[in-house]
């Protein structure tokens, strides 16, 4: 079974490819340096402005380097690197004033430069350290969905596999078991069940441990099955198998109806004297698929459908399906039981 999930693909270091150094800030920086030291004139402007770009660019040189640090996976040790940052920022964009233009630090209040500073930061760095976090935490939940499905797609793997483990040593156990109790009875007839036995394990060993199968290879199943088992009671057992060719197309878990017949041969028709038989029915209604198959045997007894065989049936349903299929035993007013499967009808393969 491959149960396919689209997951959008990440990158595992985050999203640090948007984050760039501010060397464009870097440069302005530098020019308004050098023009300080070449100029004569000392403005209010130039000297807000080198104290502007100056933090903006420690802030932002802050915010590049918590995230591109990849020890740092904690968000927030990312805030506290930024935090960091954005005081250094706010202490040397006051000292470059301070340092080239001392005059005007006495003419205005002494909080009103870090205040603009503060503000311009908040304005333009934390927007984007914000933005930067939402996409990391995005990342990391889809990161997170994707490890689930593949975790939740190996235990349901496995789980199938180990519930069809369990039927194919239960059916071959039967089986055999037939094929020694006629050996007893009718040397000749024994080996042609055995020349059927080797024949239909031919046919079916190959597709054994498949995950999916055609409805038709399961019903040919079913029907070499029944013939062997029809040599060992005689003529008193009949049966037929039904259905059309498009149905016969459509995928099914393997032994799925192999476990319904042996169900119905072994709690129906094996303890039920007289003439007895099985009819094996397939239709497909509306994208619905459904399996019939019913007996004349002995009806409801207190063990059915406690073995392994319906069990599995009924547990590879609910996982490969969930609700969409299900398992009805009912009784048949004429005597016997009628196991119906019904689950999507799907050509494709199950996913």
């Amino acid at each position: 079974m491959h149960t396919e999930i689209a997951i959008p693909h990440q990158d595992q270091q985050g999203d640090n490819t948007v984050v760039t150094w501010p060397f464009l800030s870097m440069a302005a920086v530098l020019g308004l340096f050098a023009y300080a030291g070449l100029s004569a004139a000392r403005s209010a402007w130039l000297a807000d402005s080198l104290a502007l770009l100056l933090a903006y660019t420690a802030a932002q040189a802050g915010l590049c380097l918590s995230q591109k640090m990849l020890w740092l996976k904690h968000a927030g040790l990312r805030w506290l690197v930024l935090a960091v940052f954005v005081l250094l920022a706010l202490y040397v964009g006051v000292k470059v004033e301070a340092m080239f233009w001392p005059p005007l630090t006495t003419g205005h209040a002494n909080w009103l430069l870090p205040a603009v500073i503060l503000v311009f930061i908040f304005a333009t760095v934390f927007p984007a350290a914000i933005d930067l976090e939402i996409k990391r935490r995005t990342q990391a939940s889809l990161a997170a969905e994707a490890s689930k499905h593949r975790v939740e797609r190996q235990m349901l793997e496995a789980r199938l596999a180990a519930l069809q483990g369990q039927i194919e040593p239960h059916f071959l156990f039967n089986t055999l078991a037939n094929t020694r109790a006629l050996i007893h009875q009718d040397a000749v007839l024994a080996e042609q069940m055995l020349n059927h036995l080797i024949a239909y394990l031919r046919a079916a060993m190959p597709d054994i441990r498949q995950s999916t199968t055609t409805l038709g290879q399961e019903l040919d199943r079913a029907a070499a099955y029944l013939q062997i088992f029809q040599i060992r009671l005689g003529p008193r057992f009949q049966f037929s198998v039904q259905a059309a060719d498009d149905v016969r197309a459509c995928l099914i878990p393997p032994l799925a109806v192999m476990s319904l017949v042996e169900n119905a041969i072994k709690h129906g028709i094996e303890p039920q004297p007289g003439d007895v038989r099985i009819d094996i029915s397939a239709s497909s209604d509306a994208g619905q698929l459904q399996i019939m198959v019913s007996d004349n045997g002995c009806g409801f007894q207190n063990e059915l459908g406690s073995g392994v065989g319906l069990l599995n049936v009924q547990e590879r349903l609910l996982a490969l399906f969930g609700e969409q299929a299900e398992l009805q035993l009912q009784p048949q007013e004429s005597g016997g039981i009628c196991a119906t499967i019904c689950l999507p009808a799907r050509p494709g393969e199950l996913s």
